[in-house]
């Protein structure tokens, strides 16, 4: 009698063990859908009610890994950034919209002590490719969503 032996191995790009960067490389000056990242970079949310900037970054520019970033939430009237929200309840989340997967790390949410202004971290960019950060704010100026979209390079 005889046996045979079936080995069947699957490789994925999007498992919990990040992959290595060399196999799969981003070129991120060919990215066209992600914003031009950088302090003070302020975007109206979905809705029109709230509005979010970036204040800081750790790093300055996102990178492969663990980061920090301080944003402001404002209300809105009319287009333009009005008074600071505190007391807003904030959800982030990090999501690879090409591979369909989260971050997989539960980003944190501080009011940092200034006016409007909350600490989020980590948000964890894992892998190289692009990302979008979704912030899903719920306060009593009103509630609203803003996306940041980053390309992480290789």
């Amino acid at each position: 009698m005889r046996f045979t032996t079936l080995l069947v191995v699957s490789l994925t790009a999007c498992g919990t063990d990040p992959v290595d960067p060399d196999d799969q490389p981003v070129n991120c000056a060919e990215e066209t859908r992600d914003d031009e990242f950088a302090a003070g970079l302020a975007k109206s949310g979905s809705g029109g009610a709230l509005g979010f900037t970036l204040m800081t970054a750790e790093p300055a520019f996102p990178i492969r890994g663990d980061n920090t970033w301080v944003i402001q939430v404002n209300q809105m009237s009319g287009g333009v950034a009005g008074a600071p929200v505190d007391g807003a309840d904030l959800q982030v989340t990090p999501f690879m919209p090409d591979h369909g997967h989260p971050s997989g790390k539960t980003v944190t949410i501080e009011p940092t002590g200034t006016a409007g202004e909350y600490e989020l971290a980590p948000i964890n960019f894992w892998m190289p490719g692009m990302w979008e950060t979704t912030i899903d704010a719920a306060s009593p100026s009103g509630n609203d969503v803003v996306v940041f979209r980053v390309c992480i390079p290789s």
